[in-house]
């Protein structure tokens, strides 16, 4: 019995922590322009290694220096 407890609270764990993953994936999805080098790391199934880059995901943003919106 208490290993079927063990098992439910794992994958209901693990359910809780690949939703919280997408929605935050979703999050940014958008925001990250097609081009930077963001989207070329995320292309690359990585993360982008630029300081400014990873002090922006460090609080959940996208650099706003590197997916600027273009000026026409």
């Amino acid at each position: 019995m208490k290993f079927v407890k063990m098992l439910t609270a794992v994958a209901f764990i693990v359910a809780v922590s690949a939703s919280l993953a997408l929605a935050a994936d979703k999050e940014l999805k958008g925001k990250i322009k097609e081009g930077s080098c963001c989207a070329k790391a995320k292309a690359a199934g990585k993360a982008c290694a630029h300081p400014c880059c990873v002090e922006a995901a460090k609080d959940g943003k996208v650099c706003e220096k590197c997916n600027a919106e273009k000026k026409k």
